[in-house]
């Protein structure tokens, strides 16, 4: 007779592992934030709950970061690109090519 209700150990890691993950997922969090600095950011946005001001401010600062990391990368392909061609030497101005036909003639 087959042992009925016995989990193989495995099984047993896979569903502790997953049930683990799936309270620390939805497991909520209790911060404490600053009262002043809450109503400071309230007047600034319009957002009704402190949950959504926080989101809101969260996401902004996601974006905030995001955008000053593309734009210092963007700085250091300038600046090597910049070190890269200081060396070379470009043709003369085309007013001045056309100005030196002009008194060939």
């Amino acid at each position: 007779m087959p042992n009925v209700g016995v989990v193989p150990w495995s099984d047993r890691v896979f569903l502790t592992l997953t049930y683990t993950w799936c309270i620390y997922l939805h497991m909520r969090t209790n911060i404490e934030i600053n009262d002043e600095l809450l109503a400071a950011a309230q007047k600034y946005s319009k957002a009704k709950t402190k949950r959504t001001l926080i989101e809101e401010a969260l996401s902004t600062f996601i974006t905030v970061k995001h955008e000053e990391r593309r734009r210092f990368t963007y700085k250091e392909r300038l600046d090597r690109l910049r070190s890269k061609t200081a060396s070379l030497q470009l043709r003369s101005d085309i007013r001045d090519i056309i100005r030196n036909d002009r008194e060939s003639r």
